[in-house]
């Protein structure tokens, strides 16, 4: 429910949409390289945020078709 809420906190703020997208961009490369070197734990993470970065990436395209 969480992921539910940030979406709908971004819908009604698209100038945040790039930020939140670019700080999961960089929390994605540090958790790959943290993976690479074996020293990650919970590998699930990898996989929700580039999740995340295309639910962002869906958001963006909506609100660019809108206009």
């Amino acid at each position: 429910m969480a992921k539910e809420s940030i979406l709908s906190r971004l819908r009604s703020k698209p100038e945040e949409v790039a930020d939140e997208e670019g700080k999961l961009l960089k929390e994605l490369m540090e958790l790959r390289v943290q993976n690479a070197q074996g020293q990650l734990k919970e590998t699930h993470k990898i996989r929700e945020i580039r999740k995340s970065i295309a639910q962002l990436k869906t958001l963006s395209k909506e609100q660019e078709d809108n206009k």
